[in-house]
């Protein structure tokens, strides 16, 4: 009898480790579900918001080419940072389309910047009339190098990862025979940058060197880009010609002040400025640009995006999107 009562009471504690492993289980299996369905949900809220943030930056690429155009049509020679494209705009409210005046669901706010007021980095790759590299450019790139106090190896460098020979231009350049001794190994670009951000393919180049550069270059899709000098930084004018270390940059608040009403120097006062040196680079300055950047900024509730565009402006006033990227130069 004791031995059937204590069967029966193994049997009881058994069954009771059973219904307990099951709760846990269906309790783990609920947790589960209920987690990945609202990973779910946040994903497709993710998903949602980013083709939303992408039609707004659309809608603002329209808006900044009208800009662009107006200026162009109002008979302006010049882009400069006095004129009303080059304002920066505050945050506008997104409403519901079907409810105006509804309360907001985000905020978008963009702000051009003209790219031709940056050295151009696949200028290096430019082509001379006698069917040489043009030196022009990389002396350009090797005084601005040096004026923010970085090594003039790098333009070198720069050149041959665009430039299509396999050839190093001097003792500084490198080639696929430096790069596939990398780890990992890999070749040289041997075309034309779409970010200035290949520069990290350098071999050692680095994020600090890139930090300290990126304001101040731009990767367009032409070797012939001019700078604007109207928008051009004090470092990018000084850039242009020799002996023009501090010209510019020593004041950077005198150039600043100085384009709140136009172009500032104006053409005739640099080539004063450019002295002997103005007829050897005349060809490689303007006032006027056809690369913009449009920058826009939107939030979506949570959710934050930032999308970059390059618009290309044509004579005939026509502007295209030639680049978009979301969150990356």
């Amino acid at each position: 009898m004791r031995r059937v009562e204590s069967n029966r009471r193994r049997q009881r504690g058994v069954a009771l480790i059973i219904a307990l492993i099951l709760v846990a289980l269906a309790t783990i299996l609920a947790s589960k579900l209920s987690f990945d369905g609202y990973l779910e949900r946040r994903r497709t809220v993710g998903i949602l918001a980013a083709e939303q943030a992408m039609h707004f930056g659309m809608g603002a690429e329209a808006l900044a080419a009208d800009a662009l155009v107006q200026n162009l049509q109002s008979g302006s020679q010049q882009d400069t940072l006095a004129q009303p494209w080059a304002q920066p705009t505050q945050p506008l409210p997104i409403t519901p389309e079907n409810d105006p005046e509804g309360e907001p669901i985000g905020t978008i706010q963009g702000s051009l910047e003209d790219m031709q007021g940056r050295f151009n980095l696949n200028n290096l790759a430019r082509i001379g009339p006698d069917g040489k590299q043009d030196p022009l450019p990389l002396e350009q790139f090797q005084r601005l190098l040096a004026s923010l106090g970085l090594e003039i190896k790098w333009a070198q460098i720069a050149r041959d990862w665009i430039d299509a020979d396999n050839i190093p231009g001097d003792p500084d350049g490198a080639e696929d025979a430096v790069y596939t001794m990398q780890t990992p190994p890999y070749l040289t670009g041997n075309w034309p940058m779409t970010s200035p951000s290949e520069l990290m393919a350098l071999p050692g180049f680095g994020a600090d060197r890139y930090r300290t550069l990126a304001p101040y270059v731009t990767a367009l899709p032409t070797a012939n880009a001019k700078i604007n000098i109207c928008t051009a930084s004090g470092f990018v004018l000084e850039s242009l010609a020799p002996d023009l270390s501090g010209e510019y940059s020593r004041s950077p608040q005198v150039l600043a002040s100085g384009r709140k009403t136009g172009c500032f120097p104006d053409m005739t006062t640099f080539k004063n400025v450019l002295g002997t040196a103005a007829a050897s680079v005349s060809g490689q300055y303007t006032t006027s640009s056809s690369y913009f950047r449009l920058t826009t900024h939107v939030t979506l509730g949570t959710s934050e995006f930032t999308l970059y565009s390059l618009l290309w402006r044509t004579g005939g006033g026509k502007v295209t999107p030639l680049l978009r990227s979301f969150g990356t130069l």
